[in-house]
């Protein structure tokens, strides 16, 4: 199956999403979830009108229907609120803060990317908001899960179609392929699927209907699958550290698992996985010290490179979305390690505001994990959480926060976390406790 025989399907189901969002706003929402990791497909339908901005057109529709819909305050309850306007604010004013700094020109127009990404950035926490707005019900957010299920599917189906047909026998740069995440690479493919191999990892419940476990299986399976030969070292580690949280907090097999695997890969992992697992360290005839393969010790440097730049301008960095216009060592646009790039380009204040937001997002992951009772519930928290610990190994490779197709699922399961918590506490349940992480069961 080619997903290019969905492309001419799309703008139409846009159109119709769009306004059937106007009477019922969830239907551009289950929409926007089917498509926004899909980039390469999305990017082939801008020869229609506003093709460019389909995104843009189909979450204006749900805010609109939201608003026409509303019968109480829309984000009353909204946890994270303050936390992410003020963090919107001072990217904003570090964006103009790059302007200045390095003469660049002013943020004030769409054709301006920086102004452009900025708008972008702010738009997956926007995305948070109404989807926490619009998916109001258990059910809703089990739609909303199954439509993420289906998705992922898709991207892990086509990643091994093309794998499929490749001689996997050893290790090739050749090998790497970015499937349907277009320009965020094929690193940003490793980390969504990742990531949401982690969420699924945490979700599965012996608890949940067997037709849930089944699929749910499925597409681990293929998210798997993809994180193994995506061939991303980044992802590996990310990946091993979500199953080790997942394993202390609920599964205690995985943790046995997980450690077989890191005794023995050479039996478990295919041998391509290990080439490239084993080659980040090369050792010359005649020594007995490894150095750093040549792409590892390219970020070694560009790194040290990127810390000059922070003694220079350690409180509010150079300014929003500006080492690239730096032409900083070895001519990367990238610091290849997304807290060193928001050190650098937003100073201390920055940083502090990212590692709120990323705590902010794994304590209410928990939170749900511990208080709910319903497995649904319980589950999706869980497998939250796991995602995060994901995210934030993920980003110590580089920018995998800022990508609509990699991380518009972990803000839109947010949404849906911060909902779950609400409707427990409709329900009569204890509101979540602020105790330190611990494992289920250690509290007793």
């Amino acid at each position: 199956m080619n997903l290019d025989i969905i492309v001419p399907l799309l703008y139409p189901a846009a159109i119709l999403a769009c306004l059937l969002s106007l009477w019922r706003p969830q239907i551009g929402l289950y929409y926007l979830v089917f498509v926004l990791p899909l980039q390469t497909l999305r990017y082939q339908i801008p020869g229609y009108p506003l093709g460019n901005s389909i995104i843009d057109v189909v979450l204006l529709g749900v805010m609109i229907g939201m608003l026409l819909n509303r019968t109480a305050p829309l984000f009353a309850d909204l946890p994270m609120k303050w936390l992410l306007a003020a963090a919107a604010l001072y990217w904003y004013i570090s964006l103009w803060h790059g302007s200045f700094v390095l003469g660049l020109p002013w943020p004030i127009a769409l054709a301006d990317p920086r102004f452009s990404n900025w708008k972008n950035y702010i738009e997956l926490s926007l995305l948070f908001g109404i989807t926490f707005a619009v998916i109001r019900t258990k059910e809703q957010i089990r739609v909303v899960l199954v439509i993420m299920c289906v998705t992922a599917f898709a991207v892990s189906y086509d990643f091994f179609q093309f794998m499929s047909a490749q001689d996997l026998s050893q290790y090739s740069d050749k090998l790497r392929y970015a499937g349907v995440m277009g320009y965020a690479g094929v690193n940003g493919l490793a980390a969504f699927e990742a990531q949401f191999a982690l969420f699924l990892t945490g979700f599965y419940n012996s608890k949940l209907p067997k037709g849930y476990k089944i699929a749910i299986s499925l597409v681990l399976a293929g998210c798997t699958y993809a994180v193994l030969f995506a061939f991303s070292r980044g992802a590996y580690m990310a990946f091993a550290a979500g199953l080790l949280f997942v394993g202390i907090m609920r599964k205690r097999f995985i943790l046995v698992v997980l450690m077989a695997v890191l005794l023995g890969g050479s039996m478990f992992l295919p041998a391509a996985v290990m080439e490239r697992i084993t080659g980040t360290y090369t050792q010359e005839s005649g020594s007995d010290q490894g150095t750093l393969e040549s792409s590892a010790q390219e970020r070694v440097i560009i790194w040290q490179d990127a810390m000059e730049v922070v003694k220079t301008f350690p409180v509010r960095g150079t300014g929003f979305d500006t080492y690239h216009y730096m032409h900083r060592s070895l001519g990367y646009g990238d610091t290849h390690n997304f807290y060193l790039k928001v050190l650098v380009e937003e100073g201390i204040v920055g940083l502090l505001f990212l590692i709120a937001i990323l705590w902010k997002m794994l304590r209410q992951g928990y939170g749900l994990f511990r208080i709910s009772s319903d497995p649904l519930l319980s589950s999706l928290g869980l497998g939250f959480a796991a995602c995060i610990v994901g995210a934030l190994v993920t980003n110590f490779f580089g920018d995998r926060w800022s990508y609509q197709q990699v991380d518009s699922y972990w803000w839109i399961l947010l949404a849906l976390v911060c909902r779950a918590r609400l409707l427990e506490s409709d329900s009569g349940e204890e509101p979540a406790p602020e105790a330190e992480l611990v494992p289920e069961g250690a509290m007793s």
